[in-house]
């Protein structure tokens, strides 16, 4: 009994202490976001804001960087370029996203549904591919993409990070889809076409509300992964997206934490609240597939 009870408490500590090396860069991101460098670089560190101030949120909606920001020299610079480009930048990303989300959701559906649904010869080989494209680096076939865009003038365009976040989100959504689509039964779109519908009916209205929790799911991992990536937005375009935005607060000749931080929030803050909404439909869509 002592033993089990040692073992219960030694969980218990385990699992707090993860979360607070999980937490606490987030608390201290929260914290120096209504700070001033001054106090942020206060001896002994302060664990609530002595003068709490709003001046770095100021600083982003208005595009000005806060009056307080200190360069190596003490004295004060600007980082207005980068702020003011933050919020046009959050706006981009919100579109890319929701486009990639909606062409993403059209074609790894009609592709999920017909490996679930249709077998043809080579559709495992096939399928099994599609998987192994998601291995390979970003980094590997960026250069064809940077070609490609630069002879069809798509650099610096929000269309080129659409087409390039399609090509390395859609194995996942497929995969996710797919796994969905076999956990619905067949038997009512057989009841279905037995009224006259058409597999493509079956599929817009019988199928596609039961799998409303795996198009949720596999939307909101597509949404993410297209606001959080930065590579290919600082390569294929001239930092359009929050990510290589957000990189550019700071620099050699400049750094302003206090504005990094309320910058920071605002391209974590949208992410959490969806994943937050959207909690139920995702551990139902991921979950899907694994018991039938």
């Amino acid at each position: 009994m002592r033993r089990s009870r040692l073992a219960s408490a030694g969980i218990y500590i385990g699992f707090a202490l993860f979360l607070v090396w999980i937490l606490f860069p987030l608390y201290f991101t929260v914290l120096s976001s209504f700070m001033g460098p001054s106090e942020i670089g206060a001896k002994p560190f302060h664990w609530w804001p002595h003068d709490p101030t709003l001046a770095n949120y100021v600083a982003i909606f208005t595009g000005n960087s806060a009056p307080f920001s200190t360069g190596q020299d003490g004295g004060i610079v600007s980082s207005t370029d980068a702020v003011a480009r933050l919020m046009p930048a959050i706006a981009r990303s919100l579109v890319v996203g929701v486009v990639v989300v909606a062409s993403n959701l059209v074609i790894a559906g009609a592709a999920g549904y017909a490996f679930s649904r249709y077998e043809f010869r080579g559709s495992r080989l096939a399928y099994l591919l599609l998987l192994a494209s998601r291995v390979v680096p970003a980094i590997a076939i960026v250069l064809p993409f940077f070609v490609a865009f630069r002879q069809l003038g798509l650099l610096n365009t929000s269309l080129a990070l659409i087409i390039s976040y399609n090509a390395f989100t859609l194995p996942l959504a497929i995969w996710l889809l797919k796994t969905y689509f076999d956990s619905v039964p067949k038997e009512l779109e057989e009841a279905a076409e037995v009224d006259g519908a058409s597999r493509l009916r079956c599929l817009l209205v019988v199928v596609t509300p039961i799998a409303r929790p795996g198009l949720i799911a596999a939307g909101l991992l597509v949404f993410l992964e297209a606001w959080s990536e930065f590579f290919y937005s600082l390569v294929l375009t001239n930092a359009l997206t929050v990510p290589p935005v957000v990189a550019g607060l700071q620099n050699l000749q400049q750094f302003s934490w206090t504005t990094l931080a309320a910058a920071t929030m605002f391209t974590v803050v949208p992410p959490v609240l969806i994943a937050l909404a959207f909690q139920r439909y995702i551990v139902t869509g991921l979950a899907a597939g694994s018991v039938k």
